[in-house]
């Protein structure tokens, strides 16, 4: 199941506005999201996750989330820089 997902940035102001998520050029190193995977009880269920994309980490917590028992509604991702 693919839930849609919010992207939200940690950091200053000229970074968010570059809107890029990424370690420095060619990093292979994962990023660091924190993820609020909310069901369809608006319940929110919180973790922490590394992936390459916002759309991978969205798709882990949705996995996490799932194993544990719950409906997948929605997830904020927010990017740790």
């Amino acid at each position: 199941m693919t839930a849609s997902y919010n992207t939200s940035f940690f950091n200053t102001s000229a970074a968010a506005e570059s809107r890029v998520c990424k370690k420095a050029y060619r990093s292979t190193a994962l990023n660091n999201f924190t993820v609020d995977v909310v069901d369809f009880e608006n319940e929110i269920h919180t973790f922490e996750v590394e992936a390459e994309s916002e759309s991978e980490a969205s798709e882990q917590a949705a996995q996490m989330a799932m194993s544990q028992g719950s409906q997948v509604s929605y997830c904020n991702v927010y990017c740790e820089q």
